[in-house]
C-alpha cells in the first residue's frame, strides 16, 4: 500500500512537471512575433502558437490534435498556388535538413517566409517531429518594392531634365547657332533646370519630413490670415476666381503657418492647373469637434475613383490625355499630407468623377485652452527667435504664447491675459506698428512691450515708439533675446513693487 501510495505521488509530480513545462512552452510559444507549428512524429499537429493564427487566419483549436493532412485542407482555400505549398511541406516532413520557402496569404494578403526544421534526439539522430516558423515579410517586401519603384521613379524624373541640359549643352558648344536660337534653347535649358531644382528640394523636403530630419513648429494661429496670404501670392486669374467663404467666428489652430501656407500653395496651384477650362474655385472651412476642416474646390478635371486611395503617393499622377502637359514634381500632395500628418490632422480628397472637378480638404486641430495661457505675449515671425525668447523668459521664470503674425496676436489678446509683449516690427500681413496701436486703443490697455527688431529705425520712429508707450526699442542681434527678457522681467517685476 505505501509502495502503491508513493508510486502515485510521484506520478503526479512527474505529470505536474510535464504540464508545467507544457504551459511554459506554450507562454513561450504565443510570447514570440514568429508563427510556430510543431509536428510530432505521427504527422500530427502537437502545436499552435497565437501568431501562426494570426498569419494564417486558422484558429488553433481546428488543427490541434489533427493530423498534418488537415492542417493541408485548412490552408488550401487561404493561400496562393496551393499546389506549390504541398509539394513543399510534403517534401520537408520527410527531409533531414532546414528547408526553406515562401508562401502568400490571400486575406488579408501577407507574404510569410516559412522554414521547416526537422526534429531529433540527440542521442541515435532519430526523427520525431518537425517545427514549421512563419516569419511575416510583408512589410520588407513592401519595402523593397517601394524603394525600388522611389529609385526608378527619381532616376526617370532627373534623367529627363539632365537629358535635356547636357543636349543642349553639347549643341551649343558643338554647333554655331543664331541669337534667336541660343535664347531660345537657354530658355529651354533655364525651364529644364527650374524643374530639376523644384524636383531635388520637394524631394529632399520629403524625406526630412518622413525622416524626422525636418521639425516644425506648432503655435496658435489665424487660419483666415494664412489662407488670405496664400490667394494674395497664387495672384488672380479671371479663368479661375478664388471664392473664400470663411465663418466669422472660425477658432484659433494649431499650426506651423509656413508649413500650412505651403499646403494651401500647394492645393490652390493644383486647383488652377486642372482646370484648364477654367471655373470658381472655391475655399472653405468649418469647425467639426475640436477640428478644422479647410476645403478648396474646383472645376477642372476631376478624377477617377480608382485614383483617390493613390493621389498623395510619391509621384502619382493620374494617367488621362488631358493631363499630359501639366508640369508638376509628383511630390506637392505627399508632401501636403505629410505636412498635415505631424499637425495630427488628416488630408483627403474626393471626386464625383472625370470632368466633375476634385475637392481637397485637410484638418488641423483647434488651439486647446493651455495653449493660450502665459506671462508674455511673442509676436515674432521667426520661429528661431522666437524659441530662444520663449528660452530666456523660461529663465526668468516668465511663460509666453507666440504669435508668428500680427492677426494672431490681435486674437490671443482677447483670449488671453497677457502681463507684457515682445513685438517684432516686420510681420508678415499687418505690422507691428498696426498691432502696437491697435494695442494701445483696445479698451484702454498698457501693457509693457519691448520692440526687437531688424530695422534700421531713424531717430524719429524710434522717438515715436518711446513716446506710444514701448519700454525699450533692441535692435535683433545675438544677445537681444536676453536683453528683451530682462527688460520684460525688470518691467514686471516693478509692477509687482507698486
Amino acid at each position: 500500500m505505501t509502495n502503491d501510495t508513493s508510486v502515485e505521488g510521484e506520478l503526479r509530480t512527474a505529470n505536474l512537471a510535464a504540464e508545467t513545462r507544457l504551459a511554459l512552452l506554450t507562454a513561450l510559444l504565443d510570447a514570440i512575433s514568429v508563427g510556430v507549428i510543431l509536428i510530432n512524429r505521427e504527422l500530427v499537429v502537437a502545436q499552435w502558437n497565437k501568431e501562426a493564427t494570426r498569419l494564417t487566419g486558422i484558429p488553433a483549436d481546428s488543427v490541434l490534435g489533427q493530423p498534418a493532412s488537415v492542417l493541408g485542407e485548412a490552408i488550401a482555400q487561404r493561400v496562393e498556388d496551393f499546389p506549390f505549398v504541398r509539394a513543399h511541406l510534403q517534401e520537408a516532413f520527410g527531409a533531414t535538413a532546414i528547408s526553406e520557402f515562401p508562401i502568400t496569404i490571400l486575406e488579408p494578403r501577407r507574404e510569410i517566409d516559412v522554414t521547416v526544421s526537422p526534429a531529433v534526439l540527440p542521442t541515435d539522430g532519430a526523427h520525431v517531429g518537425s517545427v514549421i516558423v512563419l516569419h511575416d515579410s510583408t512589410a520588407v517586401r513592401e519595402l523593397e518594392r517601394a524603394k525600388d519603384e522611389l529609385i526608378g521613379m527619381v532616376s526617370h524624373e532627373l534623367r529627363t531634365p539632365l537629358a535635356s541640359l547636357v543636349g543642349f549643352t553639347e549643341l551649343m558648344l558643338e554647333r554655331t547657332f543664331s541669337e534667336e536660337q541660343q535664347k531660345q534653347y537657354l530658355a529651354t535649358m533655364l525651364k529644364e533646370g527650374r524643374r530639376l531644382t523644384h524636383l531635388i528640394n520637394d524631394f529632399l523636403e520629403l524625406q526630412g519630413l518622413e525622416g524626422g530630419y525636418k521639425k516644425l513648429d506648432l503655435g496658435p494661429a489665424e487660419l483666415s490670415t494664412v489662407i488670405g496670404r496664400a490667394i494674395a501670392t497664387v495672384g488672380s486669374d479671371a479663368l479661375t476666381q478664388i471664392e473664400v467663404d470663411l465663418p466669422d467666428d472660425l477658432p484659433l489652430v494649431m499650426a506651423d503657418t509656413s508649413a500650412i501656407l505651403q499646403v494651401l500653395l500647394n492645393l490652390l496651384s493644383n486647383a488652377r492647373r486642372y482646370s484648364p477650362e477654367g471655373g470658381p474655385i472655391k475655399v472653405s472651412a468649418r469647425v467639426i469637434d475640436d477640428v478644422v476642416e479647410v476645403s478648396i474646390q474646383d472645376h477642372g478635371l476631376g478624377m477617377p475613383p480608382e485614383a483617390i486611395p493613390k493621389l498623395f503617393n510619391k509621384f502619382f499622377r493620374v494617367e488621362s490625355p488631358d493631363r499630359r502637359q501639366i508640369s508638376g514634381t509628383g511630390l506637392g500632395l505627399a508632401i501636403s499630407r505629410r505636412i498635415i500628418e505631424v499637425h495630427g490632422g488628416r488630408v483627403g480628397a474626393e471626386s464625383a468623377g472625370l470632368g466633375q472637378g476634385s475637392r481637397f480638404y485637410f484638418s488641423l486641430r483647434v488651439v486647446p485652452a493651455d495653449a493660450t495661457s502665459g506671462d508674455v505675449l511673442l509676436v515674432e515671425d521667426d520661429v528661431g527667435f522666437a524659441r530662444l525668447l520663449e528660452a530666456e523668459l523660461a529663465v526668468t521664470g516668465l511663460s509666453s504664447v507666440w504669435a508668428p503674425d500680427a492677426e494672431t496676436a490681435d486674437r490671443l489678446i482677447g483670449q488671453m491675459t497677457p502681463r507684457a509683449v515682445v513685438l517684432d516690427l516686420m510681420l508678415p500681413g499687418a505690422s507691428g506698428e498696426d498691432f502696437l496701436a491697435r494695442l494701445r486703443g483696445a479698451k484702454g490697455v498698457v501693457l509693457p512691450v519691448v520692440v526687437v527688431t531688424i530695422e534700421e529705425l531713424e531717430a524719429t520712429e524710434t522717438l515715436a515708439l518711446r513716446t506710444s508707450g514701448v519700454l525699450a526699442v533692441l535692435k535683433k542681434h545675438s544677445g537681444a533675446a536676453k536683453e528683451a527678457a530682462l527688460f520684460v522681467s525688470q518691467a514686471l517685476a516693478m509692477q509687482e513693487r507698486r
